[in-house]
C-alpha cells in the first residue's frame, strides 16, 4: 500500500513537471511569435518608408530634368506664347517637388514614428557633403530667379538652373535615392533574419520539447506500460501456477486439458493422465514442521521436472497430489514406464534442514476415454487407480481397470453401509 502511494505521487510529480515544461515551451514559442511580429510589423513599417520615400525621391529626380528641358524652352522657344506656357510649366513642376519635399522633411523629423526615414537619410538632407535640404532650397529660389528674369539675365538664370540641376541637386538626389535602396534592402535581409530567427527559435523550442517533454513521457509510458504488462502477466501466472512449487495449478490443468484432448482426437491418440500422491508426506510434514513439508515438496517437484519428459504437463492438484498429462500420447505403456521411473527416483532418501527424508509415490494411470463426457470422467478414472494403487500397498503404478473399478465400488459400498 506505501509502496502503491510513493508510485501515485511519483507520478504526479512527473505529470506537474511535464505539465510545467510544455506550458514552458508554449509561452516561449508564444513570446518569440509576439516579438517576430512586433519586430517584423516596425521593419515592414519601415520599408514601406523607405520604398514611398524612394518613389518621391526618384520622382524629384525626374522632375527636376523636366524643369531643365521646360526652361530651356523658356530660353530658346521662338514664340512667346511657348515660352509663357514653358515658365507656367516651370512653375508647376517646382511646386510638385517642393510639395514631395515636404512630405520627406516630415518623415524625416518624425522621430521614430510611424513612416520615419533613417538617421542615414537625415545625414544626406542635413549633413556634409550632401546637405540635400540646403540644395533644394537654393535651387528653389534659383528657379525663382530664373523665372523673374528677363533678357539675359534670364539666360544667366537658365543656366545656374541647369547645372544645379545636373551637379550639385543631381549628385545629391543621386545619393538619396542609393542610400533609400540600401535602407530598403537593409530592411529586406533584417526582416529575413528576424524570419529565420523565429524559425530556430522555434525548432529549438521543439527540439527541448522533445529532449525535455516528449521523450520522457515517452519512455514514462513505455515504462508503465511495461509494469502493466508485467503486472497483469504475474497476475495472469499467479492465477494459474502453484505459489511454492511454481507448478500449474487445477484452474490451468482444467483450461488446457480441452486442448490437449482436441490435439490428440486430431492425431488419433487418446491423452493418458497421471494421478500421483505422495507416500509418508503427511508423517513428514506431522513431525517436521510445515517448512520442512514445503522443502519436501519442492524436492517432489524436482523429482518429477527430471523424471518426466519436456513436453509432458505437471500440476499441483492438492497438498501432495499431482497430475501429469502424457503429450507424447504413449498410452498405457508410455506413461507406465515414466511412472515407474517417477517412483524409483521418489522413494530415494534425502536431506532437508539436517534431517533425512524418506517419501515415496503412488500412481494412477487413466486414458481417456471417447464415451466419457466431460474432462473429470478421465480426472476420476486417473483418482480411482490412485487409490486402487494405495490400497495394494502404496510406492506402486496402477492404471485404470476392472479390477480398480471394483475395488472403489466396494470402498464406496462399505461408506454408505
Amino acid at each position: 500500500m506505501i509502496e502503491h502511494s510513493s508510485d501515485i505521487r511519483s507520478d504526479t510529480r512527473v505529470a506537474r513537471r511535464i505539465r510545467r515544461a510544455y506550458m514552458l515551451a508554449l509561452s516561449i514559442i508564444a513570446l518569440a511569435t509576439l516579438v517576430a511580429f512586433v519586430v517584423e510589423d516596425v521593419m515592414m513599417k519601415r520599408f514601406e518608408a523607405s520604398a514611398a520615400a524612394l518613389n518621391v525621391v526618384s520622382e524629384q529626380r525626374t522632375l527636376s530634368y523636366r524643369i531643365a528641358l521646360f526652361s530651356s524652352d523658356v530660353v530658346t522657344a521662338p514664340d512667346y506664347s511657348i515660352r509663357a506656357m514653358a515658365a507656367n510649366n516651370v512653375a508647376q513642376t517646382a511646386a510638385k517637388m517642393a510639395e514631395a519635399h515636404a512630405w520627406l522633411l516630415e518623415r524625416l523629423h518624425a522621430e521614430g514614428g510611424e513612416g520615419h526615414l533613417t538617421p542615414r537619410m537625415r545625414a544626406v538632407f542635413f549633413e556634409t557633403p550632401y546637405r540635400l535640404d540646403a540644395k533644394f532650397l537654393r535651387y528653389k529660389d534659383k528657379i525663382d530667379a530664373f523665372l523673374d528674369s528677363e533678357g539675359a539675365q534670364r539666360m544667366r538664370g537658365y543656366n545656374a538652373v541647369y547645372f544645379e540641376t545636373i551637379g550639385p541637386l543631381g549628385t545629391s538626389l543621386d545619393a538619396a535615392v542609393a542610400q533609400l535602396e540600401k535602407d530598403a534592402m537593409n530592411d529586406v535581409a533584417m526582416m529575413r533574419r528576424i524570419r529565420m530567427t523565429m524559425a530556430i527559435v522555434v525548432l529549438v523550442t521543439l527540439l527541448a520539447e522533445w529532449l525535455l517533454i516528449f521523450r520522457p513521457l515517452a519512455r514514462t509510458v513505455e515504462q508503465k506500460t511495461r509494469a502493466l504488462e508485467e503486472a497483469r502477466n504475474s497476475v495472469t501466472h499467479a492465477a494459474m501456477h502453484d505459489p511454492l512449487t511454481d507448478l500449474a495449478n487445477r484452474r490451468m490443468l482444467d483450461s488446457i486439458l480441452p486442448t490437449m484432448l482436441a490435439q490428440g482426437a486430431r492425431m488419433g491418440k487418446p491423452l493418458t493422465v497421471c494421478h500421483l500422491d505422495l507416500d509418508r508426506f503427511k508423517a513428514v510434514n506431522d513431525t517436521l514442521g510445515h517448512s520442512v513439508g514445503d522443502k519436501v515438496l519442492l524436492h517432489a517437484t524436482t523429482v518429477l521436472r527430471n523424471a518426466t519428459r519436456g513436453s509432458d504437463f505437471i500440476a499441483r492438484v492438492g497438498g501432495d497430489e499431482f497430475v501429469i498429462v502424457d503429450c507424447t500420447f504413449g498410452g498405457y505403456e508410455g506413461a507406465s514406464v515414466m511412472a515407474e521411473r517417477i517412483i524409483e527416483r521418489m522413494a530415494r532418501p534425502f536431506e532437508v534442514d539436517g534431517h533425512v527424508c524418506r517419501i515415496g509415490a503412488s500412481i494412477g494411470i487413466a486414458i481417456h476415454d471417447e464415451a466419457d463426457r466431460d474432462l473429470e470422467a478421465i480426472m476420476g478414472r486417473a483418482d480411482i487407480a490412485l487409490y486402487y494403487a494405495k490400497e495394494l500397498g502404496r510406492g506402486q503404478v496402477q492404471c485404470h481397470s476392472p479390477e480398480a473399478q471394483e475395488a472403489f465400488a466396494l470402498r464406496m459400498k462399505g461408506k454408505a453401509a
